[in-house]
């Protein structure tokens, strides 16, 4: 099979495929706003051709759930690794690993596909290490049974039903469903013999469950106490490089990143949600002064507090 290997390959020459570009490849309307930066989600069900897609990062996720292939009928191309597409499946593509599908026999399919300010928020730190949309260690392709695939293909089924209603709050519930699709995905992967090297780490377990206890922040008066990768060793009783190992070994995140990535989501909730003022989400995220919030959160989402919470407004 002829196709480029990231080995052969540095990393700027492997493209990111956007939302509008992947519309555009699949011969669809480009929805408006994908540029904007809002939240952006899309569920079909569709016949899959003989084809094989570009080897290609992307800018969002997706989840697709295999109906009826037979034997034989396709290949992931997954970074360096060819896995075949042999029987019903769940296939979860972390946007940060180049894959390609070559499809020899057309099979019905459901895909969903979403950007990150769909999802911002909602989906726990523990939940990603242990999913292989949010952790690039695990298994992309989940076998499933027929019974496994009724149960998954109602959830696509009424997502799609709720994105074509006028029903005011369908994001909500299709935000839910979404995470009965990723949740299911989790339990039937850890349900089946799983590599060494993907075994889920007690260290990255408990690091992630202290980081997720401090949230959501309810008060300005209770700031958040565990700030760095060293507040959290010191709890976890181990030297703060032997964390960052184990951390960076298994999530190919640095802690540090994690970190971060926890703090700004609830900073842009608090933002959105409360009429706390800047000084007091300042305070409450753990920041002495809020011109350091400020500097912080534009580091990290290119705007200023006052300018996201006023984008989000109009």
């Amino acid at each position: 099979m002829n196709y480029i290997s990231p080995k052969a390959m540095a990393d700027n020459f492997i493209p990111t495929e956007s939302l509008a570009q992947f519309y555009k490849r699949t011969g669809q309307d480009i929805p408006l706003g994908l540029d904007s930066g809002k939240a952006h989600f899309n569920v079909r069900e569709t016949l899959t051709a003989t084809r094989k897609t570009p080897f290609n990062r992307r800018d969002y996720f997706k989840i697709c759930l295999s109906q009826t292939p037979a034997k034989g009928s396709g290949i992931l191309l997954y970074n360096d690794q060819e896995i075949p597409i042999h029987q019903c499946c769940l296939i979860f593509n972390n946007p940060a690993v180049p894959t390609s599908i070559e499809v020899n026999t057309p099979f019905n399919r459901f895909y969903c596909l979403f950007n990150t300010p769909f999802i911002e928020g909602s989906i726990p730190a523990d939940i990603q290490y242990a999913c292989p949309l949010f952790n690039p260690s695990l298994m992309p392709v989940i076998p499933i049974t027929k019974d496994d695939r009724l149960r998954i293909s109602a959830y696509f089924t009424q997502m799609q039903t709720l994105q074509d209603s006028d029903y005011p709050h369908k994001w909500d519930m299709i935000r839910h469903l979404l995470q009965l699709v990723i949740h299911e995905g989790i339990r039937l992967q850890q349900n089946q013999e799983m590599p060494a090297a993907v075994v889920r780490d007690r260290l990255v377990n408990d690091f992630l469950a202290l980081l997720n206890q401090q949230f959501p922040v309810d008060s300005p008066e209770s700031p958040l106490k565990l700030l760095t990768p060293a507040h959290f060793a010191s709890l976890l009783h181990v030297h703060v490089n032997h964390l960052n190992s184990v951390v960076k070994k298994h999530t190919h995140k640095t802690t540090r990143d994690i970190i971060h990535e926890r703090v700004i989501i609830e900073a842009k909730t608090l933002l959105r949600n409360t009429n706390w003022n800047i000084s007091e989400i300042a305070y409450a995220l753990g920041f002495e002064y809020p011109s350091h919030f400020n500097k912080y959160f534009k580091q990290f989402t290119s705007r200023t507090p006052l300018e996201f919470r006023m984008g989000r407004k109009r």
